[in-house]
């Protein structure tokens, strides 16, 4: 899909399903930084990155913590008016404040 640049991020559409892929590098003292793009070499914000890699089949790669994926839905139509909120993040935020939250012992 047209998007950001690609050295930036990758978007991808399957059967109307929106998956995007952001490319991070990084820096001499191992912080976590932008790829490519405007802002390339920009550190990303510490605990950006999950503890622990995400799977697809036998690949796996580092996946951005639950909390940071809600402040950018969240934040992306402030940060870059010209990607404004869509339905699927209000459903997306939904879904992983229901995950965060403490479990109740039944």
């Amino acid at each position: 899909m047209p998007g950001p640049p690609p050295g930036l991020q990758l978007d991808f559409v399957k059967d109307g399903l929106d998956s995007s892929f952001t490319l991070i590098d990084r820096d001499a003292a191992g912080r976590v930084t932008v790829a490519g793009g405007p802002w390339a070499g920009t550190p990303w914000p510490d605990g950006l990155l999950g503890t622990g890699p995400g799977r697809i089949g036998a690949l796996r790669a580092p996946i951005v913590a639950p909390r940071a994926q809600i402040e950018i839905k969240r934040m992306m139509p402030v940060w870059d008016p010209s990607r404004p909120r869509r339905a699927k993040d209000a459903e997306d935020i939904a879904r992983l404040e229901a995950a965060l939250r403490p479990r109740t012992a039944g």
